[in-house]
């Protein structure tokens, strides 16, 4: 089940860009050039039917930035959202998977898009993972259940609850959720 492996010191997680290449940008600067490896939880290019036209909207730069880090030494791992389509999948690069399962540094992790949370909460907890990771609600959220460590990074671009947009970096100290300008919001040791 965790065919790809990962053992870069440092990873950079991510959700619903929704087509703002900026957000993308502000990310990456915040995930440092140390990452390679970039995890994204879905709703990649398009806005979707029920939210407004994000700032920033331009799907095709973003595209195109998305192609540049993955053909330049970068790896980016997506997870198919509810509002990425065929098309998306024919501009990216980078395949799109709706499960993606693989091994950081011994630890297994599991993503999803999250529209369907309780699929991936019921395999997570099935197959024992370490982490599993989900987007969808544009909320960020970190926590624990039994030995598995749940993570919505929320979203770079439409946050929605309190939180401003917001990613994640995962590294060998645990996993946080930060503002796109740096500021820690949560935190959780492995």
């Amino acid at each position: 089940m965790f065919a790809e492996t990962i053992n870069d010191r440092k990873i950079g997680v991510l959700s619903d860009t929704h087509g703002s290449c900026c957000a993308w940008r502000k990310a990456l600067s915040l995930f440092g050039p140390g990452v390679k490896t970039v995890l994204h939880a879905g709703d990649v290019l398009y806005h979707g039917p029920r939210n407004a036209i994000p700032g920033g909207y331009t799907p095709a730069d973003l595209a195109d930035d998305i192609n540049v880090f993955h053909k330049h030494g970068g790896r980016v791992i997506i997870a198919q959202g509810n509002c990425d389509a065929a098309v998306d999948a024919m501009v990216l690069e980078p395949e799109m998977q709706s499960c993606v399962s693989l091994l950081w540094n011994g630890r297994r992790v599991l993503m999803m898009h999250g529209d369907n949370f309780p699929l991936l909460r019921a395999m997570a907890l099935r197959s024992d993972v370490d982490l599993a990771i989900s987007g969808h609600t544009h909320i960020c959220s970190l926590s624990r259940e039994e030995r598995t460590i749940f993570l919505n990074p929320g979203s770079t671009t439409i946050p929605k609850g309190r939180e401003a947009g917001s990613a994640a970096v995962i590294d060998y100290e645990g996993i946080r959720i930060m503002t796109l300008e740096g500021d820690e919001l949560h935190f959780e040791k492995w």
